[in-house]
């Protein structure tokens, strides 16, 4: 580890100096020769490991690889079942081997256990991060599309053309990669025009540094607001980046494919059942002498949420005249408007028209929406003004309803302050006309007023029939709208890029054409180049096959994860203050192999795993850990403790208690989404609550449970290489969690049930279930006598808190 001083020097080295001529990444991958009867890894091994006089352990026994592949390759233990078979099969080993490794591949578990391993290095989540931390109720599409690509064994150079083109190909899900970090979006922060340039800018970064550091292992975001202090990175080349992407946006976009198919099937009926709910409500309005709904009244629905205010911006309105309102309603979850100056609500506005100055604000929430009978609030100028209104009490609230009189708003947002006892939060915006779905008005407002001369079953019936208008209305605005996907949508005519000084957003100096860093190569767009056209040229040239870092980077990141620690330690830094290759040779025979067997993760997989160097035991020997105590020639298997989620999934899988269901929304850690609240873990967890971690919702910035303790991350950073501490207090987690204790309650009950109530035996069929393998005499006599004097499930507890549970060895 370099010391300061070196740190300060390096820095004030000269970056040109560091080229595509001189760098180890940049070269062209050069193909070594391997001897026929070898297989190749093993080959590049030994040759390290004998210029150290070293060799290679023997062949772990069979128990420990199956364990070791199972959990390697899906995340999961292997069963009792399948350790008995694969023992008792008098093939030879290799043979064994081979088709267990097929059949591991083959599982769709083997895909929920990868993509955890992509969405740690993209920081995936299902919240923004920041202070408002909101939810993306639909990026969980992403998730599942990387788990259904990696099951298919999609090539890795079509992995790549979806998630940076997928709209041009119908892979509308694949195009969350590019917004899946962390962004504090414009309009969060301020509105004005510095704070709008500025948010712009940063989410313009994330997808920057999220392309670069996944793909190339290239720090490329470090040279925002000057040239790369390290690698020869241009700020012009930044900004060339940047430019690939300037019509991008974040948000919801239409999710096409088979699914949007069968919703358009079922429009038309919707539409039909509509009209013939109008028609009905009609006629009971006309046999009621009941007056119309109001067409200038309008509602906007939400999902539900408590606040305390809540403002209504409008921007600007149709006809360019001042914004007026007759009326504004705020309706709660019990369906009471609890916006009423009557029961203690108070209005403001920016401002009011002079000829207005007698109308009291209270007009605009006085619950009368019909225009007859109220006076309107009117600015005293076109352009942006707002109202807003203070509830007497915390409300958890579910749609707006407001009277526009004459004069249509065109651009309009609505923001609450959330229920949150801290003097000063920021306002979290709920609705923006650009989000707004086509959807027939809520007429409840509007016949509120008229029901006071109709018998109560006569109102009850009106009711329910306007309800129905209103849940038929939401279901044909959904299925018109079609599935959504949290993913990156693209203006047709990106805006100019320009080159800032020192990154700041108000000192624009010249504009930039999209490009890639010069030490790539370029891409010869001119800077008005139109969308998708500069990111098919991106694609096309990260897929090349003769691209430096791309398969040198996504070999390294497979590696890493199959023996702890890349070829090159630093997986997502390829860059000069990266690591150097243990073994160059091996890292370009491996990406050159890749892309020959068609990009092949599956077959990659395979290759690696099929090998001497994977197949080793993991037992230490003194000679060699005083040679290389870090193992990094790999003279034997290394040992590594399990992820969070591995561990979780574990203990589900063990005590029978886990739901295998794929896809779809997550199930919750705690008892809230979003919102600026704090997040409170839940305890305990039901059936869908027993699904694999990687389908849990991922909220930014928070802990998850006893799971932090074993380095689970939160999504604010990229993790490229997960933590594996081994501390004190993932024992305590695990002895004293709520969750792990249940669990081994279940794990006691499944053992009674599957092997009797002879203590012996049950502590050899729990030790299988949890270790893979019989045990040892002294095991056995120690957990018999715990048995005696606790009980079976004490001995569970006991387990699943060995090294041997949560270790790969």
């Amino acid at each position: 580890m370099p010391n300061l001083t070196v740190i300060l020097l390096l820095g004030l080295i000269n970056t040109t100096e560091v080229t595509a001529d001189t760098h180890w990444s940049l070269q062209p991958m050069t193909r070594t020769a391997i001897p026929n009867n070898s297989h190749p890894i093993d080959f590049f091994i030994e040759q390290k490991l004998e210029e150290k006089n070293l060799k290679i352990s023997p062949p772990a026994n069979r128990s420990n690889l199956l364990r070791r592949v199972s959990l390697d390759l899906t995340g999961l233990p292997p069963s009792p079942t399948e350790v008995k078979a694969f023992i008792d099969d008098p093939r030879d080993t290799k043979v064994v081997y081979a088709e267990t490794v097929d059949r591991l591949l083959a599982s769709p578990r083997y895909g929920e256990r990868w993509a955890q391993h992509w969405l740690d290095v993209i920081r995936w989540a299902e919240t923004v991060g920041f202070e408002t931390n909101a939810e993306r109720a639909l990026a969980w599409p992403y998730r599942d599309w990387v788990i259904t690509a990696l099951n298919s064994d999609v090539p890795y150079n079509r992995f790549i053309l979806e998630q940076i083109i997928g709209d041009t190909v119908g892979a509308d899900a694949a195009l969350g990669f590019l917004v899946a970090g962390p962004a504090n979006l414009a309009g969060q922060i301020g509105r004005d025009e510095e704070a709008m340039r500025s948010a712009r800018q940063d989410e313009l970064d994330e997808v920057i540094r999220t392309v670069s550091q996944s793909l190339l292992g290239l720090s490329i975001g470090c040279a925002r607001c000057h040239d790369h202090k390290f690698d020869p990175i241009l700020q012009r080349d930044y900004y060339g980046m940047q430019a690939v992407f300037a019509g991008l946006k974040y948000g919801e976009r239409r999710h096409r494919g088979q699914q949007n198919n069968a919703w358009a099937t079922q429009v038309e009926p919707a539409e039909k059942q509509l009209t013939k709910l109008h028609h009905q409500l009609e006629a009971l309005r006309l046999k009621h002498g009941l007056r119309p709904a109001l067409k200038t009244i309008h509602t906007e629905h939400f999902k539900p949420i408590q606040a305390r205010s809540i403002r209504m911006t409008i921007k600007a309105t149709g006809n360019g005249k001042p914004a007026s309102l007759y009326e504004f309603e705020v309706w709660s979850t019990d369906q009471q408007n609890v916006a009423l100056a009557s029961t203690g609500a108070q209005a403001s506005a920016s401002s009011f028209a002079l000829a207005n100055q007698s109308r009291h604000f209270e007009n605009l929430i006085d619950g009368l929406i019909d225009k007859r009978q109220s006076y309107p609030w009117v600015a005293d100028k076109p352009g942006p003004a707002w109202i807003r209104v203070d509830l007497t009490q915390v409300a958890t609230i579910e749609r707006v309803v407001w009277h526009r009189g004459s004069t249509m708003l065109a651009d309009y947002e609505i923001e609450i302050l959330p229920a949150d006892g801290r003097a000063q939060v920021d306002w979290q915006r709920l609705v923006h006309t650009e989000d707004r779905l086509p959807r027939i008005d809520d007429t409840r407002s509007a016949d509120k007023v008229n029901l006071r001369n109709l018998t109560l079953e006569q109102t009850r019936t009106l009711l329910t029939l306007i309800d129905s208008v209103r849940q038929q209305a939401d279901k044909l605005a959904h299925l018109s709208a079609g599935p959504q996907v949290y993913a990156a949508s693209f203006e047709a005519q990106p805006t100019p890029t320009w080159l800032l000084r020192r990154g700041d957003p108000m000192q624009r100096l010249e504009k930039i054409a999209p490009t890639i860093p010069a030490l790539l190569g370029s891409m010869n767009l001119k800077s008005g180049a139109a969308e998708p056209h500069r990111r098919i040229e991106l694609v096309k040239h990260l897929t090349n096959r003769e691209h430096p870092l791309t398969t040198r980077v996504l070999v390294n990141r497979v590696w890493q994860h199959h023996f702890g620690v890349g070829l090159v330690s630093t997986p997502s830094d390829f860059g000069r203050m990266g690591a150097t290759p243990s073994h160059p040779e091996l890292l370009d025979w491996l990406a050159l192999e890749f892309i020959s067997q068609g990009w092949s993760l599956k077959k990659l997989h395979r290759l690696i795993v099929n090998s001497r160097t994977y197949r080793q035991s993991s037992r230490p020997r003194a000679q060699a850990l005083r040679v290389d105590a870090n193992t990094r020639l790999l003279w034997r298997f290394p040992p590594r403790r399990l992820e969070a989620e591995a561990i979780r999934d574990s203990i589900l899988f063990v005590s029978a208690k886990l739901n295998l269901k794929m896809g779809g929304p997550g199930f919750d850690f705690f008892n809230q989404r979003g919102g600026l609240s704090d997040y409170t873990a839940l305890e305990t967890f039901e059936e869908e609550g027993w699904r694999r971690m990687i389908y849990a919702h991922k909220v930014r910035m928070q802990a998850v449970d006893i799971f932090s303790a074993f380095d689970c991350p939160d999504s604010g950073q990229m993790r490229p290489h997960r933590t594996r501490s081994i501390t004190p207090l993932q024992s305590l987690s695990l002895m004293n969690s709520p969750f792990v204790n249940r669990q081994a309650r279940f794990l006691a009950q499944r053992v009674r049930s599957e092997a009797g109530d002879d203590s012996k035996t049950q502590i050899d069929h729990a030790f299988a279930l949890v270790c893979s393998r019989p045990p040892k005499w002294a095991e056995k006599k120690a957990l018999l006598k715990l048995v005696k004097q606790h009980g079976l499930e004490q001995a569970c507890r006991v387990l699943f808190n060995t090294s041997e549970f949560v270790f790969i060895q």
